[in-house]
C-alpha cells in the first residue's frame, strides 16, 4: 500500500504495534495514577500534522485519563477487594504474554504503560514523492540484483505513507530513550546511518539511507515531549510547523478536519479525552495507486459513484460526569447532494420506541428508520449507469416474475414500511451460540406480506414449512433435519412469523414464542423496564433537538453473563487447556482460570449499567452517539 511497509524493518513495525497496544492498555489496565504533568508549551498534535493527514488519533492527557479510568466502573471493579485477586492475576497474565515481545526490546508492559504522561497522538501522513538519484553518464549495472535495487528505489520514491508520534513525557524518559536506541540499532542493520542536526535550538536525530540521504527514522525532544517520525522528513516538517516556519497549512487549519471534529466536541463545558479523524477517500486512493491496473479500474468505478463526497470521519470520547459513565460521538461528513452511491443511504426519522412484542430481558434492542423504496430506486439508478436502462428489471424483477410469478416491486418493496427492529437475547441454558436474535420488518400491509410468503412457499416448497401457533402461522425455513447436533451447541431453528404489522425472523423458535408472550402481556416488555425508560429520557440531552433515525439499548451485564457462564463450564476449560498446547494466549487464560475461582456474578453485575446509541441524519452528514449510564448500587 505504501513505501512505509517496505522500508521499515519488521522490528520497527512491531514496535509501532506495541506502542499502540500500550495505549490501549493504558485505557483499560492502568489503575495506578501518576502525578499530573505541568502545563507545557507543546502544541496540540493537529498543529504539528499537515492538512493532508490521512488519519489521526489523540489522547488529550494520559494522566487525566488514568484518573478518570480509576474512577470508572471498570476501575472500581478492579479495585474491589473481592475481585482484586482475579483482576491482579489477569494483569500478570497479560504482562507475561507481552514479555514474549517486550524481551526483544528490554521493556516490560509496565515500562511501556508509564511512558505517556500528557498528550499522546499518532498521525498517518502522505509522503511527498522523492527524486531518485541518478548516476549521470555512468553506465548502468544491468545485473538482476542492480535492476531489482533500482525498482525498489523507484517504488520508495512514489508517494507513500509515514507516521508521526507525539508523546509528552514531562521530561527525559529513560524507557523511551532506550526504545529509540533499540530502533536505531535495528534500522542500522539494514544499512542506515545515524546523523544529528541542530535546527534552531532543537537537535534532531535521523537514521538515513547512505545512498540517497532519505530519512527512515527521525526524532527530537522539546519541552518535555518527543516527536518521532517514520518516513522522510516527517519529524523535520513537524518541527518546522512547531516553529511557525512551515509553508503549508496544518491539520488544525483543514476545513474538513474542523467540519468533522466540530460535530464531535460534546457540550460546552467538556473537552474530549480522545479524538480520532480519518480521510478514507484519500487513504484508499493512495493505496490504489500502488495496487496495479486492476485496483485502478475498480477505483475508477467508485470515483464515478461519488465517493469523493466523503470529506472525513471523526470521533471523540468524554468522561460522562454525574449521569453518564462515558459518552462518545462520531460524525461522517458527506457533501450534498446525496447522489451516486449515497442515493442508497436513505435513513428516515420516526418512531423509535420498542414494539409491544419486545421482552424486557433482551440483551439489546435497535430500531432503525429507513426508506427502502428510495434505497431500491437509488440502487436502480446506479445499476443503470453500468448495465444500461432497466437493469433492475432484467436482473431482479423479471427473474422473480419467472420463478415466483409475482411483481417484485409490489410483493417485496412496497410491502415494507420504513422501519426495522433488531433484538438479541441470551437463550438458556448458556452455550457458545446461546445469543439469539430477531430481525423484524414493519409492514404496510400484513395481508399482502402473507400472500408474498405464500407465493414463495409455492415456488420453493422445500424451503418453507408452516405450523400453527394459536391463530398465528409460524414459518419454518429450510428442510427439517434429524441429524445429530454437536453437544454443547444450541440447534438453530430458522423461522418467522407475522405479528400485527411486523414480520419477525429468527434462528430461535423459543425467542419467537417469547416475543409472542410479550405481545400478549404474559411476560414483561422492554418498554416497561425502568432502565430503558431512564436511558431513553436522557437521550434528549444528547440529541440537541435532532430527530434520530436509529436508537439502541444494550445491557452489557447480560452479555457478560454469557462469557461468565462459559468461563465456568468444564467444557470451556477443557477447550482452553487443549488449545494452550498451541496458543500461548489460550494457555495464559486457561492457567488464570485454574488458579482463581470466579467470584459470584453479582459481584460483577453492580459495576455495569445499560448503554444506548443513536444516529441522526443532517445536511452535513450522519452523526452517531453512544453513552453509558453510571451504575447504581
Amino acid at each position: 500500500m505504501s513505501t512505509s511497509a517496505s522500508f521499515w524493518p519488521r522490528t520497527v513495525r512491531s514496535t509501532w504495534m506495541m506502542t499502540t497496544l500500550a495505549t490501549v492498555c493504558t485505557f483499560t489496565g492502568a489503575a495506578n495514577v501518576v502525578a499530573q504533568s505541568e502545563p507545557a508549551s507543546v502544541p496540540g498534535a493537529p498543529r504539528l500534522l499537515p492538512d493532508q493527514t490521512l488519519a489521526y488519533a489523540r489522547i488529550e492527557n494520559a494522566d487525566e485519563l488514568r484518573v478518570d479510568l480509576a474512577e470508572s466502573s471498570v476501575g472500581k471493579m478492579m479495585a474491589d477487594p473481592k475481585l482484586r485477586p482475579f483482576a491482579g492475576d489477569f494483569y500478570n497474565t497479560a504482562t507475561q504474554l507481552f514479555a514474549q515481545i517486550g524481551d526483544r526490546l528490554g521493556l516490560s508492559l509496565d515500562d511501556l504503560l508509564a511512558i505517556p504522561k500528557g498528550q499522546f497522538a499518532v498521525g498517518v501522513v502522505a509522503l511527498d514523492p522523492q527524486p531518485v538519484a541518478e548516476d549521470g553518464d555512468k553506465p548502468k549495472d544491468e545485473s538482476p540484483e542492480a535492476i531489482r535495487k533500482r525498482l525498489a528505489e523507484r517504488r520508495e520514491a512514489q508517494a507513500g505513507i509515514g507516521l508521526l508520534l507525539l508523546i509528552e513525557t514531562g521530561g527525559k524518559n529513560e524507557t523511551l530513550s532506550r526504545l529509540l536506541d533499540v530502533l536505531e540499532e535495528q534500522i542500522a542493520r539494514s544499512g542506515a546511518v545515524g546523523r544529528s542536526e541542530t535546527i534552531g535550538t532543537t537537535e534532531i536525530r535521523r537514521m538515513v539511507r547512505p545512498d540517497n540521504g532519505q530519512s527512515r527514522l527521525e526524532y527530537f525532544h522539546r519541552d518535555g515531549a518527543t516527536v518521532i517520525g517514520f518516513g522522510h522528513n516527517v519529524a523535520t516538517d513537524a518541527l518546522a510547523r512547531w516553529d511557525g516556519k512551515a509553508t503549508g497549512r496544518t491539520l488544525a487549519e483543514s476545513t474538513d478536519f474542523a467540519a468533522v471534529l466540530g460535530r464531535c466536541i460534546g457540550s460546552a463545558d467538556t473537552r474530549p479525552q480522545m479524538t480520532f479523524f480519518a480521510d478514507p477517500y484519500r487513504l484508499v486512493r493512495l493505496g490504489v495507486r500502488r495496487g496495479g491496473v486492476g485496483a485502478a479500474l475498480v477505483w475508477q468505478i467508485f470515483e464515478e459513484l461519488g465517493v469523493a463526497k466523503i470529506r472525513g470521519i471523526g470521533a471523540s470520547t468524554f468522561h460522562g460526569g454525574e449521569t453518564f459513565s462515558d459518552i462518545a460521538h462520531a460524525h461522517i461528513a458527506i457533501d450534498a447532494p446525496r447522489d451516486g452511491i449515497f442515493s442508497v443511504l436513505r435513513p428516515k426519522d420516526g418512531d423509535t420506541n420498542p414494539p409491544t412484542w419486545v421482552p424486557s430481558d433482551v440483551t439489546s434492542f435497535t430500531s432503525i428508520g429507513w426508506r427502502f423504496d428510495a434505497t431500491y430506486d437509488g440502487l436502480g439508478r446506479i445499476l443503470d449507469r453500468f448495465q444500461g436502462d432497466g437493469a433492475l428489471g432484467r436482473l431482479v424483477e423479471e427473474p422473480y416474475k419467472t420463478r415466483v410469478g409475482g411483481d417484485f416491486r409490489k410483493s417485496i418493496i412496497d410491502v415494507a414500511d420504513d422501519r426495522i427492529v433488531m433484538i438479541r437475547w441470551l437463550q438458556p441454558p448458556v452455550k457458545i451460540n446461546s445469543s439469539v436474535s430477531i430481525n423484524a420488518l414493519q409492514l404496510k400491509d400484513p395481508v399482502a406480506a402473507a400472500n408474498t410468503i405464500a407465493e414463495l412457499q409455492k415456488a420453493f416448497p422445500t424451503a418453507i414449512r408452516t405450523e400453527s401457533i394459536g391463530v398465528n402461522t409460524l414459518y419454518l425455513f429450510g428442510p427439517e433435519s434429524s441429524r445429530q447436533f454437536p453437544d454443547g451447541l444450541r440447534r438453530p431453528t430458522p423461522c418467522g412469523i407475522i405479528l400485527g404489522n411486523w414480520l419477525l425472523t429468527s434462528d430461535s423458535r423459543d425467542f419467537i414464542e417469547r416475543a409472542m408472550r410479550a405481545r400478549d402481556g404474559v411476560i414483561p416488555r422492554l418498554s416497561e423496564l425502568p432502565e430503558y425508560d431512564l436511558l431513553a429520557s436522557e437521550l434528549g440531552s444528547q440529541l440537541g433537538g435532532e430527530k434520530p433515525f436509529l436508537l439502541s439499548f444494550a445491557r452489557t451485564a447480560e452479555v457478560l453473563r454469557q462469557v461468565y457462564e462459559l468461563a465456568k463450564s468444564d467444557q470451556t476449560r477443557s477447550f482452553l487447556k487443549n488449545a494452550g498446547d498451541r496458543n500461548p494466549a489460550a494457555k495464559g487464560v486457561s492457567d488464570l482460570l485454574q488458579r482463581n475461582e470466579l467470584p459470584p456474578f453479582d459481584e460483577f453485575l453492580k459495576y455495569f449499567a445499560p448503554s444506548g446509541s443513536f444516529a441522526f441524519d443532517e445536511p452535513s452528514g450522519i452523526h452517531f452517539g453512544r453513552y453509558t449510564l453510571k451504575p447504581t448500587e
